[in-house]
């Protein structure tokens, strides 16, 4: 039977010569210990006789003992033993999904063509930009990663929310993305590079960028972009929202022309970006996409750095040291005369 016994202050255990140097000591060099408590008092003539010829040599001498010291020493070991705090390990504490965070960038976009509606929630059309909004400000709910940031791809892009660990102002900044916030149309090569140079000090670098590949402007083109940002360490992961179909307008009730997803050049994104393309044909399939891109990232927690449950001992060898004190105490009223040189 394995049993896992470890001492959390194992240095005292270094103090336990000092008693036992106390105790050669006190048989070295033997002195009546002082009276601290009155001698018990006895009516029995006998016992009075008894004592006085002890005193005067009448009764023979016996060999000295020194109960007494050798109970202190063994006290005092079990009292630093008790000090060293003995545990046992029991177990490891539980911890959601035993994995470890990790810090999340979002980056949605806001062109024109994200108002269109693909998407139809409880009988009703829900824009690209609505439904993206929506998921997302649920997924941070519900998020047991360390921090998220956030940034708008737009023409120029911004950064929008740095990283943070403030659920609620996550979900507030995430509330107010609309329509037209980075412009009409979209530079992802700009995004992207926007995101390399505010995040590189980093360690974990997770990008997961919501858009439908509309129009997009820059000197810089998305591939290229992506390529560099993975030359960085980074990882790129896109959720294409929008259907891919140019005749699927049907949901859509405004006057723009339907433009459909560019899901071919995300594709290459996301391909160079050393990530994965998600195509978000439905609430369930974009809500799916992020869980899936949260967990893949997160790492096992190593056993060493796992929160060990402990069980105390140190009662046990405390509760030891003070029996023996207490017997050490009882000694001394039942024997006053011990230890003292006879004649």
């Amino acid at each position: 039977m394995n049993v896992d016994i470890d001492l959390l202050q194992p240095y005292w255990l270094f103090l336990l010569p000092l008693p036992w140097l106390w105790l050669y000591w006190r048989l070295r060099y033997p002195a009546a210990w002082p009276q601290i408590l009155p001698v018990l008092t006895m009516r029995y003539p006998l016992l009075n006789d008894l004592h006085s010829a002890k005193e005067t040599g009448t009764v023979a001498k016996k060999k000295k003992q020194y109960p007494r010291e050798y109970t202190i020493a063994l006290a005092l070991s079990f009292m630093l033993l008790a000090l060293a705090q003995p545990v046992r390990y029991s177990g490891y504490a539980e911890q959601q999904e035993n994995l470890q965070p990790l810090d999340l960038i979002l980056a949605v976009d806001t062109a024109l063509s994200m108002s269109l509606s693909d998407y139809e929630i409880e009988g009703k059309p829900v824009s690209r930009i609505g439904i993206s909004r929506l998921l997302l400000k649920s997924f941070i709910k519900n998020y047991s990663g360390s921090r998220m940031g956030l940034v708008i791809l737009g023409n120029p892009p911004a950064l929008w929310l740095p990283l943070t660990s403030d659920k609620a102002v996550m979900q507030d900044a995430v509330s107010r993305i609309t329509t037209f916030l980075g412009g009409r149309i979209t530079d992802m090569g700009a995004t992207l590079k926007l995101i390399q140079d505010q995040f590189k000090d980093h360690q974990e670098k997770v990008v997961v960028l919501i858009s439908d590949g509309g129009t997009q402007i820059g000197s810089v083109s998305p591939q290229l972009a992506a390529q560099e940002l993975a030359a960085e360490g980074f990882t790129l992961y896109i959720i294409a929202v929008g259907s891919d179909d140019p005749d699927a307008g049907s949901l859509d009730n405004s006057s723009l022309i339907y433009e459909a997803a560019n899901i071919k050049m995300l594709q290459e994104v996301a391909d160079q970006g050393n990530g994965t393309l998600f195509h978000a044909l439905d609430a369930q399939g974009f809500s799916d996409a992020l869980k899936t891109i949260e967990v893949k990232h997160r790492k096992p927690v190593d056993k060493k750095n796992k929160l060990k449950l402990i069980q105390a001992w140190y009662p046990l060898p405390l509760a030891v040291a003070m029996l023996l004190f207490l017997y050490a105490g009882l000694l001394q009223q039942s024997n006053p005369y011990s230890n003292r040189e006879e004649t």
